[in-house]
């Protein structure tokens, strides 16, 4: 009975503990061709909805599979829940991003990796009318 009882637990608190992995998990592809797909040479891209302080932001992730550095660059994108496409355009506004070979980047609110994280605020929306983030002039650069 103590072993039934154990291992109960055992299971309950190994599914109670890779939920939680998965919940916090929870990056969203972004379209970086017509297609939609979110790898382009070797590059793979998401987004994550998140608030940082009382501000809302959506952090960019990026995990170079190749075996040699690159440099990412793109403008920042949103699609607001009006159908409405709102990019940056200016040169200020290009983002720039150095991946070693088959590493990770990405955005969180501690302000490590400022490229990563981009505020809706510039794009004058909220999390509440945010549909999608995208990029335009997606590129992949070998070093």
């Amino acid at each position: 009975m103590k072993k039934i009882i154990l291992s109960s637990f055992f299971l309950l608190w190994a599914g109670f503990g890779t939920s939680l992995l998965f919940a916090q998990s929870n990056w969203s592809p972004i379209g970086l061709d017509v297609a939609g797909h979110n790898k382009v040479n070797g590059i793979e891209a998401s987004y994550q909805l998140n608030n940082c302080n009382g501000e809302d932001v959506v952090f960019v992730q990026l995990i170079n599979h190749n075996k040699y550095a690159v440099t990412v660059e793109w403008y920042p994108a949103v699609f607001t829940k009006e159908s409405k496409w709102i990019r940056k355009e200016n040169l200020s506004d290009k983002k720039s991003i150095a991946l070693n070979p088959n590493a990770e980047l990405a955005g969180d609110c501690s302000g490590t990796n400022q490229m990563m994280m981009i505020h809706l605020k510039d794009f004058s929306i909220t999390a509440d009318n945010f549909f999608r983030y995208g990029t335009s002039n997606f590129s992949v650069l070998t070093k």
